[in-house]
C-alpha cells in the first residue's frame, strides 16, 4: 500500500507491484481492503474489491466479503453492509455477521441487531460470541426481555458461553484467570481484593457497567 499524506492508496500500491512484475493476488486483496476498512476509505475499497474480478480476474471470496461488510460497518453505513451480506454468493460465517454485529451496538441500530438474528441461528450452534454480543445490545438499551430471550434460545440450543480467560505474569509466575472461575489457590484473598476496589471506585464516583455475567 502507498501511503501519501497521511492516508492509504491500496490500488496505487497494486498499479506500483505490477510495475514490478508482480501480480495481486487473492492474499494481496484481503490486505489492501483491511487496511481501506481500517482508513474509513470506503470508496477506495469498493474500487478496490471490484477490481479483483474485472482486472485481476481473481473471484472474491469469503474474507473479500467480509472486508466490505467490516468497510460500510465501520463507517456506520449498516445498510449496505446489510445488502453485501443478503448477496453474497456464499453464505455469511460467524466473523462476516459479527462484523456488522458490532457495528450496530456501536451505532446504536437494535432493529437491525434483531434483523441479524436469523443469520445468527444458522451459523454454527456451538458458536456463542454472536449471541452475547446481541444479548449486550440488548442490555445497553435496558431491554432486559430481548436479552432473555437470546438467553432462552443459547439454552433450547445448547449454546455455552466460553466463561473470558485473563493472564498475568507475577516473579515470573504465569497466572490465569476465568470469569466465575474460583479454583485458583488465591481465589478468596483475589476475591476480596476485587470487592475491596470495587468499593473503593464506587466511593470515588465510578459507574459500574451492568454485569452480563448473571445472564449467561
Amino acid at each position: 500500500c502507498m501511503h501519501l499524506k497521511g492516508e492509504v492508496y491500496p490500488r496505487r500500491g497494486f498499479h506500483s507491484m505490477q510495475k514490478d512484475g508482480f501480480d495481486p493476488d487473492s492474499v494481496s486483496f484481503t490486505g489492501a481492503l483491511t487496511a481501506c476498512s481500517h482508513a474509513g476509505l470506503v470508496d477506495e475499497g469498493i474500487k478496490l474489491f471490484k477490481t479483483m474480478r474485472k482486472v485481476h480476474r481473481i473471484t472474491p471470496r469469503i474474507e473479500h466479503y467480509g472486508c466490505i461488510v467490516d468497510l460500510y460497518s465501520r463507517a456506520g453505513r449498516l445498510k449496505e453492509a446489510l445488502v453485501v451480506v443478503k448477496n453474497m454468493p456464499m453464505k455469511p460465517n460467524e466473523v462476516v455477521v459479527g462484523s456488522l454485529l458490532a457495528a450496530c451496538r456501536n451505532f446504536d441500530d437494535v432493529g437491525l441487531a434483531e434483523r441479524l438474528m436469523k443469520y445468527i441461528y444458522d451459523l454454527d450452534p456451538s458458536g456463542d460470541f454472536n449471541y452475547v454480543l446481541l444479548s449486550n445490545i440488548y442490555a445497553a438499551k435496558g431491554s432486559w426481555r430481548g436479552a432473555s430471550n437470546v438467553r432462552k434460545t443459547m439454552k433450547d440450543r445448547g449454546v455455552q458461553k466460553k466463561p473470558g480467560i485473563s493472564s498475568i505474569e507475577v516473579n515470573g509466575i504465569l497466572n490465569r484467570f476465568g470469569a466465575g472461575d474460583k479454583s485458583h489457590a488465591d481465589a478468596e484473598s483475589i476475591y476480596e481484593m476485587l470487592e475491596y476496589l470495587s468499593e473503593e471506585l464506587t466511593v470515588c464516583g465510578y459507574d459500574f457497567e451492568v454485569n452480563l455475567h448473571d445472564f449467561f
